[in-house]
């Protein structure tokens, strides 16, 4: 959902990046030549350094406004906001040294544009945390928020709902809900009021004094929708139509001819590129052998405390099926009694399951269960980041009842996913699911692997 932020907080963070980025560099500087922190016998002069703020800040707001750190229509949020800087900031002294290798009148230390990128990189990350908390309290004080109405009351709406309630970042207060027609069933919804039908609209939106109105029904007839639309436009109201939250239709359309006869069809994804395969594989290989490495202490502890719950096997690998449908063995610290579905054959973990065991009620709350399968991406079966894999006998089922389910094995599959750090696991909606699946794998990037990672140890949610 769009959001706006006041412009004058994107231009007092473009100045002040500028200022940080400044005296972190000239921080560098100290340190490196003045600080005595290392011996330097011929001390470069000062003015020379001070020369180059000159190209510094006008790339820096190229590149910061580049990796959009500056949108007032759309603002990034933190965690987005975190790597962007890194990225951005990144770039910027990347640049700056390779401009010091084309200069030959004078030999900048590379030390020292190192120290600056560390320096920037902590200071504009620490400067725009405050500069946001500032935007923060004024808007608290002000009561400057979008007030709200939902219309219709459908899945869209619950989720729409849930994602504003759960995120302080959006500036809206959601007053209620309109219904499509007149009923006489729940007066809530989510804990907010349905406060009538669409026939209510004009005088609810007065009344309520509205400021932004949400159409969550995507096939409401295009006349109505329309008209909708313009009443919104004549009171000088911001309007939204909900795309379907469980659509299955791709964006990612190409476009390739045969002389002049023009054929349809999907991009190539991200990770179809030979060099993007290569670098998925080199930062799963690397953290993973860290971690193995790092790990093996407790993992050890683990499977003693296992073994000794009922002298039963310490690991358990099942078949599940992976990229291009070929199957490979998962592992997974034992959690259920041996031969748990010896009777009921292959059966979705549910809560409070009864063929769990002690020890394995306390791994799944901690997902220590799953840390067998950094093996697994050791070994190139699977990847830390990627759609979770399923066993082939619901594979089989769910290829025929779920459009695009195949398509998640265009990749590989992960310990985590886009899907997991949005709270879609265990029994959840599986259309959602693949949602969020087909969207990762068609904006992969080692930034989102990155950003997927920090959030699987931020927004942890269990299944069962």
């Amino acid at each position: 959902m769009l959001r706006r932020r006041n412009p004058k907080y994107s231009f007092v963070t473009l100045g002040v990046d500028a200022l940080v980025i400044i005296g972190a560099y000239f921080l560098a500087y100290w340190f490196r030549f003045s600080g005595h922190w290392v011996s330097v016998t011929d001390i470069p002069p000062f003015l020379e350094y001070a020369k180059a703020i000159v190209l510094i800040v006008p790339v820096m707001i190229f590149v910061f406004r580049s990796n959009h750190l500056y949108s007032v229509r759309s603002p990034l949020s933190l965690m987005d906001e975190f790597f962007a800087v890194i990225r951005a900031t990144s770039l910027l002294f990347l640049i700056v040294m390779a401009m010091t290798f084309a200069y030959r009148e004078f030999s900048y230390s590379r030390i020292v544009i190192l120290i600056a990128w560390c320096f920037s990189i902590v200071s504009v990350l620490l400067e725009r945390f405050v500069i946001r908390k500032a935007e923060a309290f004024e808007k608290a004080r002000k009561r400057d928020v979008n007030r709200l109405l939902i219309l219709g009351i459908n899945r869209n709406a619950r989720k729409l709902i849930e994602r504003i309630q759960a995120s302080p970042r959006y500036d809206y207060k959601i007053i209620g809900i309109l219904a499509q027609q007149k009923h006489d069933g729940e007066k809530h919804l989510e804990s907010l009021p349905i406060l009538g039908a669409l026939e209510d609209f004009d005088r609810v939106v007065e009344e309520c004094g509205i400021t932004e109105v949400v159409l969550t029904e995507p096939n409401f007839p295009r006349e109505k929708t329309t008209e909708l639309m313009l009443k919104c436009e004549s009171r000088m109201i911001g309007f939204r139509l909900v795309a379907d939250f469980y659509g299955m239709v791709t964006s990612c359309v190409d476009i390739e001819y045969v002389g002049d006869v023009p054929l349809l069809g999907l991009k190539e994804l991200p990770l179809d590129d030979v060099w993007n395969g290569i670098t998925k594989r080199s930062f799963d290989l690397v953290l993973s052998a860290a971690a193995l490495i790092l790990l093996f202490p407790l993992m050890a502890l683990i499977g003693l405390i296992v073994k000794l719950s009922d002298g039963g096997p310490i690991f358990y690998g099942q078949e599940r099926v992976g990229q291009d449908g070929e199957s490979f063995n998962l592992y997974k610290f034992r959690t259920m009694k041996p031969d748990a579905e010896a009777q009921t054959g292959p059966v979705w973990a549910k809560e409070k399951d009864d063929r769990v065991t002690l020890a394995g009620k306390i791994l799944r709350r901690l997902n220590l269960d799953e840390l067998p399968q950094i093996w697994n991406v050791f070994r190139g079966d699977m990847s830390l980041v990627g759609p979770r894999p399923e066993r082939p006998h619901f594979v089989d089922q769910f290829r025929e009842m779920i459009p695009r389910y195949m398509a998640r094995h265009k990749i590989k599959s992960g310990i985590t996913g886009w899907a997991q750090v949005n709270g879609l696991r265990g029994n959840t909606s599986l259309k959602e699911r693949i949602k969020y699946d087909v969207y990762y794998m068609e904006n992969w990037s080692l930034f989102l692997d990155f950003k997927i990672l920090v959030r699987t140890f931020t927004a942890f949610k269990n299944a069962y």
